[in-house]
């Protein structure tokens, strides 16, 4: 008996070490809409942004970004990371521990080729906490076309294949970018209250004569 409850023992020191408390919520890993830009260039804002649980600390984090049809335009970190990456290989450190219920380590923008099918970019999230390397879940953010039509099949607002009809009333009569024609609507309605209101002063102003 004592010789199997020392087999637990054992076991339960070689397995314990291995596993680390996940600090990290990386569920929060966020992205802005795409945004176009007036030069037609797009671009896609993310964010990593995590929690530390049960008094954990976190001072390093690294990651591997795997990006489809987009590439990295800038990286900033946020106080008090600092960013040591290289490409698409992720490294901040923290000039002190963390421990929040939430806080953001980089902002991350994208290059978006507004073109392709599909964009999508993925994030291996690791870090040290307590000491201790471990690693999180992968986290995947994708993108399809937006309003666009491709090979006779129309994608919405959203990035889904839709009818015709649906691309018509969410992309053509709802364009996604700003459209002139509500101003040219507005100041023809200004114009012609003028035009009426002139022409109703110089009618009143007859009928005095």
């Amino acid at each position: 008996m004592k010789k199997f409850l020392g087999l637990i023992v054992l076991a339960m020191m070689v397995i314990l070490p291995m596993s680390v408390d996940a600090a990290l919520d990386f569920s929060g890993f966020k992205c802005d809409e795409r945004v176009v830009a007036n030069d037609g260039t797009v671009t896609k804002t993310c964010y990593i942004i995590g929690k530390t649980t049960g008094g954990s600390s976190i001072s390093k984090f690294t990651g591997t970004l795997t990006l489809q049809n987009m590439s990295i335009k800038s990286i900033t970190a946020s106080d008090p990371w600092t960013d040591a990456s290289n490409g698409t290989s992720l490294v901040f450190n923290a000039s002190t521990n963390v421990s929040s219920d939430s806080f953001t380590i980089a902002t991350i923008v994208f290059n978006v080729d507004n073109t392709a099918e599909k964009c999508a970019v993925q994030l291996i999230p690791c870090y040290t906490e307590d000491g201790t390397y471990g690693c999180g879940n992968t986290v995947d953010v994708t993108e399809s076309y937006v309003c666009k039509v491709v090979n006779g099949k129309y994608y919405g607002k959203n990035g889904t294949e839709v009818t015709a009809d649906v691309y018509t009333a969410e992309c053509v009569n709802n364009p996604q970018t700003g459209s002139f024609v509500p101003y040219i609507v507005i100041i023809a309605g200004i114009a012609l209250a003028i035009g009426v209101f002139t022409i109703s002063r110089k009618n009143t102003k007859l009928y005095k004569l």
